[in-house]
């Protein structure tokens, strides 16, 4: 027998006929009219090619084929059911394992109060973070990751949904006893020093923080460019270069890089820190309930 042929609609009649082996009351169990039943069994009689229910005496029983049916259509259904239905979701239990690409800034910011809070309510969820790369985005719309963590600015694609996790200020930073630096600079300083710069293979031309001294026409010369936040205050704290940072960065490693935090000559828009994840995830359970906790946690940072 083809499904093309077979009405899938019948299978549920067919398990209670099997199950009742009586139409009157397996019409009542499907709320149907007796009439209606007797031709449900009707076609279903011509699509098994078998009788399925034979009347003997006033009683009905089922056919050898019927007997082998009964329980491969209730396990069918079964499966069925459990496929439409709902997944059930408990975090306390779950052992989903999560990969996002952001930088070492947000495993230093965000990480920290966020596996803190898993530890209480999902202990067995698992996170992994991985660098930003310029494969990230398409590792994302692939499903080979569960999302990325980085500034608006830095990943304006298609293909993406975002929500913002929290903004972040940007500051100045240089050593403590920098020779042109006493607690404030001013713009020709500013542009004068040689720069400390983040930069990974997902930003090629241009970091964030350097997109917008761009914008606003204003020239920098970079002693070097890293691949990691974290790093930055320490460059800087040993040389007399200076650096466009995070205002939660600086603070950090104010004290151990020995770091003066001053305002930036110039206006500098906060930067969004977004959550970036595909639209094929809107409706996994798990990934929203992860997504909906990253921005409870970000709140509070």
């Amino acid at each position: 027998m083809s499904l093309q042929n077979m009405d899938l609609n019948l299978l549920k009649t067919l398990d209670i006929l099997l199950e009742e082996q009586s139409v009157t009351k397996a019409s009542i169990r499907l709320g149907l009219s007796q009439p209606a039943t007797s031709s449900a069994l009707g076609r279903l009689r011509v699509m098994f090619e078998d009788e399925l229910l034979v009347l003997v005496g006033r009683k009905m029983y089922l056919t050898p084929r019927a007997e082998a049916l009964q329980p491969q259509i209730s396990a069918l259904l079964s499966q069925i059911e459990a496929t439409l239905t709902p997944i059930h979701f408990d975090p306390m239990t779950s052992e989903r394992h999560f990969t996002f690409a952001s930088a070492d800034y947000i495993s230093l910011v965000l990480l920290p109060p966020l596996l803190k809070h898993l530890e209480k309510v999902a202990p067995k969820m698992r996170i992994q973070v991985i660098d930003l790369s310029k494969g990230s985005v398409s590792d994302a719309i692939q499903g080979k990751i569960d999302g990325l963590i980085s500034p608006r600015s830095a990943l304006l694609r298609d293909g993406l949904q975002s929500r913002t996790l929290f903004k972040e200020r940007l500051v100045c930073i240089a050593r403590r006893g920098h020779p042109d630096i006493d607690g404030k600079i001013n713009l020709p300083t500013f542009q004068r020093l040689l720069h400390a710069r983040y930069q990974t293979e997902l930003e090629v031309s241009l970091s964030s923080e350097a997109r917008q001294l761009k914008s606003r026409r204003i020239s920098s010369t970079p002693l070097i460019t890293c691949p990691s936040f974290l790093a930055l205050p320490f460059l800087v704290g040993a040389t007399d270069a200076i650096a466009l940072v995070q205002e939660r960065l600086a603070l950090q490693f104010q004290k151990t890089a020995r770091l003066q935090i001053v305002t930036p000559p110039l206006k500098t828009d906060p930067l969004d820190l977004c959550l970036f994840w595909t639209a094929r995830q809107n409706t996994d359970v798990p990934h929203k309930w992860l997504r909906d906790t990253m921005s409870y946690i970000a709140r509070s940072i």
